[in-house]
């Protein structure tokens, strides 16, 4: 009777750690196959385009698939209460408040209260208890600036920005601030409800800017017109990075970009998987002896059983999406 007992209160683990491994090596799979789906796709994208002078716009290629490098400049400037003027293409600025956040538990107990760092505004009114939980007004508004003026090479470039969405982090420096006193940590602006304060507390802010340079960049689109590059609708196609890239580099770096969402699912498929072997063998760790191999035994066995076979594991789907 105590044996059925104990085989009962087991079996929700086995249970949970054998989907745990089902998911884990779809996960593993999935992110092999994306990964060798797309860089096929990225060799054919890239294999298709045509290499233009981006500094001299042809009427020839318009309609085609092209890759253009070339100077994406401006001579606008951007400047807020803040930050002096600023000649990046696109400044992002965003905004945090340190406000309270309510969390509810699965439990069906009453819900905690948390201050926390939170972009835009935290509707307290919807809290089930506001009271002594009210958040203040956040009085700094994000901004996303695009230069009025820009073109890349011999194109204009303001249907270029829109498309892009990827910023770098404004390193601030005193110098780039209208006020160099300000405090700024992390490369944030901390903007304190209560100047005398040294400590986060509740209503500070914290003020930060994405944002890109002037440079040199390389394009992968379809060339519209020979004015404009691109055409007005927002879901124009747009590959772009720095520098000035050939075709081969240029696909280097796409590359580059889709591995690491390949390395995402592989990872957590990797992580899902030890899981899921820890699940299944905790619960028969006595039978565990890595000795005299391994001074191990036990749950610390169960440990290193599990994390060595998802490295084995993962270390197989990775020689395969080599092979592939």
């Amino acid at each position: 009777m105590i044996g059925i007992f104990n085989r009962a209160k087991i079996a929700p683990g086995m249970i949970g750690g054998g989907l745990m491994l089902v998911c884990s090596f779809v996960l593993m799979w999935a992110g092999v196959a994306s990964d060798v789906t797309t860089d096929n796709k990225l060799q054919q994208v890239v294999h298709d385009s045509v290499e233009i002078d981006a500094h001299s716009p042809d009427p020839s290629y318009n309609g085609k698939l092209v890759i253009a490098a070339g100077e994406f400049r401006t001579s606008d400037f951007f400047e807020d209460e803040y930050l002096k003027a600023n000649s990046s293409l696109i400044v992002q600025r965003r905004v945090e408040m340190m406000q309270w956040v309510e969390i509810q538990n699965r439990d069906g107990s009453p819900p905690e209260y948390t201050l926390q760092w939170v972009e835009g505004q935290v509707d307290f009114f919807k809290f089930k208890t506001p009271e002594g939980h009210e958040n203040p007004l956040l009085q700094v508004a994000p901004i996303r600036y695009l230069a009025p003026q820009s073109r890349f090479g011999g194109f204009d470039g303001s249907r270029l920005l829109p498309l892009i969405g990827r910023l770098d982090r404004l390193g601030i420096t005193p110098d780039m601030l209208k006020d160099p006193s300000r405090e700024v940590a992390d490369d944030k602006i901390i903007l304190r409800r209560n100047p005398g304060s040294d400590l986060a507390g509740l209503g500070d802010t914290r003020v930060w800017y994405e944002v890109l340079p002037q440079g040199d960049y390389t394009v992968l689109t379809v060339q519209q017109d020979e004015r404009n590059l691109v055409g007005a609708s927002p879901s124009a196609t747009l590959f772009i990075h720095k520098g000035l890239l050939s075709s081969d580099d240029f696909q280097q770096e796409l590359e580059g970009e889709a591995d690491q969402s390949f390395l995402g699912m592989f990872y957590l498929g990797g992580g899902l998987l030890f899981f899921a072997l820890l699940s299944i063998l905790m619960p028969k760790k006595h039978r565990f002896d890595l000795r005299p191999h391994i001074n191990a035994q036990g749950a610390v066995a169960v440990v290193i059983v599990s994390a060595t076979g998802s490295f084995v594991a993962m270390s197989l789907f990775f020689l395969l999406s080599l092979t592939r």
